[in-house]
């Protein structure tokens, strides 16, 4: 606490000037990295550390005087930046890519995001009516830009046109067996490769584009739509989870609450369910 109080025992303007300067440059990067790892797995694990840290603290002789769990918890913290690289190392790496590419001031602009999704919602429905397999996701506060790498830059308008043409398998397309990412209201690459889940609740039925849908919904906040090669159906990934069997308007429903204002925090009853028992609702009003 007394190193901390020192920085601010300043004599003169050129030390008040360096401080301030020096303040600048902390907050300045502890915000980058917040904006960095916003709305991803990542977000969840620094909390996890940070729980840990401050019971590192009470567990000390001067509060709890828990001696072996204090023990515990500075073996742990003694390898604490290797733990950091090991758990954060996809984080670590597209940060660096990032700063290598674009400035640090870029910003993620906003778009019409009722549009993108309702040419989302056309382009999946005319997909499934013809049994054509497409893996589309669409980015949130996460950047996908990590993804996008291993594809094909395209920058396109998103129209129902260009997505369901991007997977049609004719005439040695490409493109059709990746994932199509969504960036700022714009087809950023196409033919994308997502990271599978390996989580193993998930059904063995499912087949690979389920699987990269899930997995990508479980490290970021995006949400992949999904239409199978095999059934025709429409399903959509979200925060790990799979709402299979849609229609148009129940697609249309979750993609709109998903990317509203409200962030969708509530998340214990899925977004189907509640889609399910708002049209149920209307019904009954509907009835008297």
């Amino acid at each position: 606490m007394e190193q901390i109080l020192d920085i601010f025992r300043v004599e003169t303007w050129q030390e008040t000037f360096l401080v301030l300067l020096d303040m600048a440059i902390v907050f300045f990067v502890i915000y980058r990295i917040l904006l960095l790892i916003k709305g991803t797995r990542a977000v969840q694990m620094l909390v996890g550390l940070v729980l840990v840290l401050v019971f590192f603290f009470l567990s000390q002789e001067d509060y709890l005087h828990l001696a072996t769990t204090n023990w515990f918890i500075d073996m742990f913290i003694a390898n604490f930046i290797v733990i950091i690289v090991i758990i954060f190392q996809s984080d670590i790496r597209r940060a660096l890519a990032q700063v290598g590419r674009a400035p640090l001031f870029s910003g993620s602009g906003s778009f019409e995001e009722t549009s993108v999704l309702e040419e989302v919602v056309k382009a999946s429905v005319m997909l499934a009516s013809r049994k054509l397999g497409a893996l589309i996701a669409i980015e949130r506060e996460a950047d996908l830009s990590h993804y996008t790498e291993e594809g094909i830059k395209l920058d396109s308008f998103v129209s129902k046109d260009v997505l369901f043409t991007l997977f049609l398998p004719e005439h040695q397309n490409p493109l059709h067996d990746g994932a199509v990412i969504i960036q700022k209201g714009r087809i950023s690459a196409a033919g994308c490769f997502l990271p599978l889940t390996i989580n193993p609740r998930v059904e063995k039925t499912l087949g690979t584009r389920h699987r990269a849908a899930i997995g990508l919904s479980e490290d970021t906040d995006s949400a992949i739509v999904v239409v199978s090669e095999e059934t025709g159906t429409i399903s959509v990934a979200y925060d790990g989870e799979l709402y299979r069997d849609l229609d148009a308007n129940a697609l249309r429903a979750i993609l709109q609450k998903i990317y509203s204002a409200r962030h969708f925090n509530a998340r214990r009853q899925s977004l189907l369910e509640r889609f399910r028992n708002k049209t149920a609702g209307d019904e009954t009003e509907a009835s008297k």
